[in-house]
């Protein structure tokens, strides 16, 4: 985020777009005292429905979601042998 004098403005660079490479978001003065981290995905949703692009998901979203599919076919692969028992 950036501070200017009198505003906060939000900086989301868009590199996939042939035109722009990057929005500036001026933060709503009502909104101004709203955590950054609200305030960066929101711009981030913002940018997706403009340009399409998105930041590529955290690693522990990933890590999270690849450890549930693990989970999975183990509990499957448990089930299997239990059944063949």
């Amino acid at each position: 985020m950036i501070k200017g004098i009198n505003k906060q403005i939000i900086e989301i660079k868009c590199t996939d777009d042939e035109y722009f490479d990057k929005v500036l978001l001026f933060v709503r003065a009502d909104r101004a005292g709203t955590p950054e981290g609200t305030l960066r995905k929101n711009a981030d949703n913002f940018c997706g429905k403009i340009f399409g692009c998105r930041r590529p998901q955290s690693p522990t979203r990933l890590r999270a979601a690849t450890l549930v599919i693990l989970l999975a076919l183990l509990l499957g692969l448990l089930i299997c042998v239990l059944a063949l028992l």
